[in-house]
């Protein structure tokens, strides 16, 4: 079978909705509960309907919206119980698998890893969430790729945008971002001296802000952008 230039441009575009859409979601202007069409979407994007949709079906795989029939995609509302086993679960995950990424080694990824801490303390202080947002998804989910584990970085990656759905903004006025952001750097100089112990340490810390910053009693808020 040979593959078409369109195919490979309508894959871009679901791509490239996708990206948005998902930035979408973990700043709050996809808001939980609410109720949206492809079609909505599409126009706003200036693109065709279907990309949008196969990219909003990628999300209701992820566990960030649910298809309604003859409605559209409404943005799931998680519980706090929901964050506490998906803070669970990061934490079986993500710790070990940075000490297991500091025994192994970065390989060519270490220039990569350090441009992306330069972009986080950046982004953090000029209070560029969309921007910090995904410089420290990318960040974190290159460490993990030193694994080897495919399925490892696909899991964090889906476990990391759920913990971001509520209240995201409020970092930047509270100037947790900032804090945030500084934990980044000593992080990859432990993986980098291959100390697991430190590293697993250090992303411990990193990921026990989260409970703290959504656990109020009430509605879930969003946590720091670990």
């Amino acid at each position: 079978m040979v593959l078409t230039g369109a195919s490979l441009q309508r894959t871009s575009l679901r791509d490239q909705a996708l990206s948005v859409l998902r930035e979408a979601l973990v700043t709050g202007s996809l808001e939980p509960g609410e109720v949206y069409s492809a079609a909505s979407l599409a126009t706003e994007l200036g693109v065709s309907t279907s990309p949008v949709r196969e990219a909003m079906l990628a999300l209701v795989d992820e566990g960030l919206l649910e298809a309604l029939p003859n409605r559209g995609f409404r943005v799931v509302s998680f519980t706090e119980q929901d964050f506490t086993e998906i803070f669970e679960l990061r934490m079986m995950l993500e710790v070990p698998g940075v000490g297991r990424a500091a025994e192994l080694g970065l390989g060519d990824r270490v220039e990569r890893l350090s441009q992306l801490v330069d972009v986080i303390e950046r982004t953090a202080e000029e209070h560029d969430l969309a921007g910090n947002l995904q410089a420290d998804r990318d960040f974190h989910l290159l460490l993990l790729e030193a694994t080897g584990n495919r399925r490892l970085v696909d899991s964090v990656a889906c476990l990391r945008d759920q913990t971001r759905l509520y209240n995201l903004r409020r970092l930047t006025a509270d100037g947790d971002l900032a804090g945030s952001a500084a934990e980044h750097r000593p992080l990859l100089a432990a993986v980098l001296k291959g100390d697991r112990a430190l590293a697993e340490e250090l992303m411990r810390r990193h990921l026990s802000h989260i409970p703290g910053d959504w656990s109020s009693g009430g509605e879930p808020q969003r946590g720091p952008t670990t």
